[in-house]
């Protein structure tokens, strides 16, 4: 008896039979295609954006406020900060800036403001001569 074969109908055949192998590729040696490098390859990652949790916490530094007054008066004025204690204090000043020298090179001499509260030096000014010093209540507090 014969068996009939309906149209598009293929006979199975064993599974070694299916597999194909797959084509192997050499690389050329002297090829003049260039290679592809590593990082050629890798992802591109996109720039890092620090955020304020990644930053260190730094510790406050120390600063001194000050504003000058009257630059432009042949007396001038300046309200600050005593550096050690922070009390507020304004001193008159006058004279152009005094020029020394220290080992040998030329160099501004600065006048030392003592702080009528603690006593230690509060600020050191560019000034010819500190004509007086007033403590007062400090305006940045």
């Amino acid at each position: 008896m014969g068996v009939a074969i309906s149209p598009g109908y293929e006979p199975a055949s064993p599974p070694q039979a299916q597999t194909q192998a797959m084509p192997q590729v050499h690389r050329n040696e002297n090829a003049t295609t260039p290679r592809k490098k590593k990082l050629d390859s890798l992802p591109q990652s996109k720039p890092h954006i620090f955020e304020r949790s990644d930053e260190e916490e730094l510790p406050p530094q120390m600063c001194q406020h000050m504003q000058f007054l009257d630059c432009d008066k042949s007396v001038g004025r300046v309200v600050f900060e005593c550096w050690h204690c922070k009390q507020g204090i304004i001193s008159e000043f006058s004279g152009e800036l005094v020029i020394g020298e220290y080992k040998g090179r030329p160099s501004v001499v600065l006048a030392k403001v003592q702080c009528p509260s603690c006593g230690e030096t509060a600020i050191r000014l560019n000034a010819g001569k500190v004509l007086s010093t007033t403590a007062i209540s400090s305006p940045w507090k």
